[in-house]
């Protein structure tokens, strides 16, 4: 039984959509097989905008504000956390009401896709 357990599929959490984002239009003069670990300003502009939260909750202002508070061109996970806590302050919107519409905005197109999450 505990088998069965560890092979199901569950669904993306805040991570596992965060890498998947992170990886999502990347310039084709990046390196070729790259995985990044960290997003950049448009990959999460991207994800919000999927989400329906950007034009409507958040500007592109807002955001991009909020990102260059961290001086660096991409973010890690925990930065990003730090960057949704951000762009929520003085808004009449809960952290965890963002990361619920980016969970249900789901992958970077819209695929109903599962992952195995570890």
């Amino acid at each position: 039984m505990a088998d069965e357990d560890e092979n199901k599929q569950k669904k993306h959490t805040i991570e596992s959509l965060f890498h998947l984002y992170a990886n999502n239009n990347i310039n084709t003069l990046d390196l070729e097989n790259e995985t990044y670990e960290t997003i950049l300003l448009s990959q999460i502009d991207f994800w919000l905008d999927q989400a329906k939260l950007l034009k409507t909750v958040f500007t592109m202002t807002d955001t991009g504000m909020a990102y260059m508070k961290f001086k660096k061109w991409r973010l890690d996970f925990e930065e990003f956390l730090d960057f949704l806590n951000m762009i929520c302050q003085g808004k009449e919107i809960k952290i965890d009401d963002v990361k619920k519409a980016l969970l249900e905005a789901g992958p970077p197109g819209g695929g109903t896709e599962i992952v195995v999450v570890k």
